[in-house]
């Protein structure tokens, strides 16, 4: 048996790290940890690992070895007679099947992974985590083969293989957990998922995989790891509710304006059900609809600018009941005016559920200015009802010049028309909020048609 002290560089959070300490505990083996600082590399880290100045580096009687996959292999022949049985099988052929295996899983599921989590785009990380579906269901196959109806890669008991998979464990439930995407389910990776189980349940796991939830906190405080990305169009109203949240929470954000005509494969593949914009990319999850995109960014950010929900659960749920008799009553007529009635008289009669749509939502803002003295919706500052009309507003003044008809007036609607002044004022509309010429000018390109039939049955 070999002696000698052992000595691990390593971080908490390294899968690479962890193989090598799963090996060393299937082993039997004591060693000393070192806890590396990545931001502040040690003099013995960057001596140990001159090409690449990375962790997992282990020291062996004064000699450093690096390279996860080069660091188990080495405490297995360095160790052969410790604690039984050998991590690579004995058959030659097998070990280099074993090899070719681990090889695969570094360079085609690792690989992708790490572009499914660090991509500099979204594209990048909606093709690596197809690639690294791909990969998953190929290790299926290698499983099924390897084990031939064994617990484990190696059979019986825990091998080569299984601690160069085993090790990403904690990192892969945590890549589940922040990109909303399963890898290994009981429809597609049956054996894999119960692997993990098997796996996941060993002394030698529980002793060195980390944390989850530590992880997915640890990932969301990396740089970039809290990003923001907005797919919509200039003269999207529903994009604009998003802007507007975004602005008034003080959140920075990247803006990627789609073509409709030439949707992009990051916007059919991220909202494949109905394939409209908005859609907000949060820590590489997609999330759709402009309301519902709105309300995840108030709970994601709770502490971030004023509260766009109130805190009392009546209250809260009030906000909620009016942002959605918005949508039915006031932007489903619209949307029907402009993009599904036929007929001059469907028109005439989607006009008349605007109109009374915003009668009552006059008299919804009454209740809030009158009694309780408040100029918005959401009281001394904008909530999300505000919002819900409000990202409206410039389509309602097109709207008005396309049909020759007054939404808000003072006539009619005093307290909506001089809400939708104080709205239009703030800081986060003037930001968000399309310019009114050029919101006219293309709702007349495209449905200057509509209009005039209205107007003929008013």
């Amino acid at each position: 048996m070999a002696g000698g002290e052992l000595k691990l560089l390593s971080t908490w959070a390294s899968p690479w790290a962890c193989r090598v300490r799963i090996a060393l505990h299937l082993k039997d083996l004591s060693y000393d940890y070192v806890e590396e600082d990545l931001e502040n590399k040690s003099d013995l880290l960057l001596a140990s690992n001159p090409v690449f100045k990375k962790v997992p580096v282990l020291i062996h009687d004064g000699k450093p070895i690096s390279e996860s996959q080069v660091i188990v292999q080495y405490i297995d022949e360095a160790f052969a007679s410790n604690n039984g049985s050998s991590l690579l099988p004995s058959d030659p052929h097998e070990r280099a099947t074993a090899r070719f295996c681990a090889a695969y899983i570094d360079d085609k599921l690792v690989a992708a992974w790490v572009q499914a989590f660090r991509g500099k785009t979204e594209e990048e990380k909606l093709e690596g985590r197809k690639q690294m579906l791909m990969a998953v269901e190929t290790v299926e196959g290698a499983l099924r083969e390897c084990s031939k109806g064994k617990p484990f890669f190696r059979g019986d008991s825990v091998g080569y293989l299984d601690v160069m998979l085993g090790g990403l464990l904690s990192w892969l439930h945590g890549t589940e957990a922040l990109c909303g995407a399963e890898f290994f389910d009981a429809a597609k990776t049956p054996l894999l998922l119960a692997w993990a189980e098997r796996f996941g349940a060993l002394d030698a796991a529980k002793a060195v995989l980390p944390d989850v939830g530590r992880l997915v906190e640890f990932a969301k405080m990396r740089p970039g790891g809290d990003e923001l990305k907005l797919l919509s169009t200039w003269f999207s109203p529903f994009g604009s509710r998003v802007k507007l949240a975004l602005h008034l929470k003080g959140l920075s954000y990247e803006y990627v304006e789609e073509d409709l005509m030439n949707k992009s494969q990051l916007l059919l593949e991220s909202n494949p059900v109905h394939k409209k914009v908005p859609v907000l990319f949060h820590r590489g999850k997609a999330l759709c609809e402009s309301m519902v995109i709105v309300h995840y960014i108030e709970e994601a950010f709770p502490d971030a600018g004023p509260s766009l929900l109130p805190s009392d659960p009546y209250e809260r749920a009030i906000a909620r009941f009016w942002v959605a008799f918005i949508e039915n009553k006031f932007v489903a007529p619209w949307l029907q005016l402009f993009e599904g009635a036929k007929t001059g008289a469907e028109k005439a009669e989607g006009l008349k559920h605007i109109l009374a749509a915003r009668m009552t939502m006059e008299g919804a803002l009454e209740e809030c200015c009158k009694s309780k003295g408040k100029p918005f919706f959401g009281g001394d500052s904008v909530g999300c009802v505000d919002i819900a009309l409000g990202g409206l507003l410039v389509w309602v003044r097109a709207s008005e010049v396309l049909f020759g008809v007054k939404f808000f007036d003072a006539a009619r609607t005093p307290l909506l028309s001089a809400w939708a002044e104080r709205f239009a004022a703030l800081d986060a509309a003037k930001a968000a909020l399309p310019d009114f010429g050029r919101v006219l000018e293309y709702a007349m390109m495209v449905r200057g048609p509509v209009a005039g039939a209205v107007a003929a049955n008013n």
